[in-house]
């Protein structure tokens, strides 16, 4: 049986080969996946850190080997911080730690529920994004002297009325600008409000949940991802 750690990247992933205390180097290019598919035994066991694109390589390896283990890399950080950081070095670390059955594995989200978390986390993004804009407005006008509240601009009502206040030229085209962005990213986030909404409802435990007073279905959706 063979104990494989892999270093996994966006355009490679390095891969050392335990066995019978022996061990073996191989550098693949992604573009060179099929043939370390093809390499693979039944028998492999095949360790990897949790990266962003290691739900992918799990999908593509976990019907042709014995078991593949997800890695905590902050936990696995700890075992293996004694040793210089190479790509070589973390690949032998992971397939020895394998070997020992001493790494610190991370449960996988489904695929579905990794979607979800994928929604909301994009969704976080863009409130975040809106509400630095929404912080710009309110710095704007307060160098002109207009007093307002930054959650004046959280309706339309209050981004036209930024729109309509006395400022310079060049002021005037900032807030055009902003608050058009902001208008964009109020239909983008409605839009993930409502696929959160429908996909979250779907997700286990979501009756549940949304049946605690003050959680809604976007809420309970967003809580459930997190987990």
């Amino acid at each position: 049986m063979r104990e494989i750690g892999v270093d996994l990247h966006k355009s490679n992933f390095y891969c050392c080969y335990y066995e019978n205390g022996v061990t073996q180097f191989h550098n693949y290019k992604m573009s060179e996946f099929e043939s370390f598919r093809r390499s693979l035994r039944k028998t492999d066991r095949i360790a990897v850190e949790s990266t962003g694109n290691s739900r992918w390589f799990v999908t593509q390896v976990e019907d042709i080997v014995r078991e593949v283990i997800v890695v905590n890399p902050k936990q696995f950080k700890v075992i293996s911080e004694s040793f210089k950081k190479t790509d070589k070095v973390d690949a032998e670390q992971l397939a020895f730690y394998l070997h020992k059955d001493m790494l610190p594995e991370v449960r996988m989200k489904d695929a579905y529920s990794s979607q979800i978390k994928s929604l909301c986390n994009t969704r976080d993004k863009l409130v975040k994004l809106r509400t630095t804009l929404k912080n710009k407005i309110h710095n704007i006008l307060n160098a002109h002297g207009i007093i307002s509240k930054r959650e004046d601009f959280s309706s339309e009502k209050g981004l036209q009325k930024a729109l309509s206040y006395s400022v310079n030229a060049v002021a005037k085209i900032e807030l055009e600008v902003i608050i058009s962005q902001i208008r964009h990213l109020n239909e983008g986030i409605a839009r993930l409000d409502d696929e959160i909404k429908s996909k979250g409802s779907q997700l286990k435990g979501f009756d549940n949940i949304t049946s605690i007073k003050g959680i809604g279905p976007k809420s309970g959706a967003i809580l459930l991802s997190i987990r």
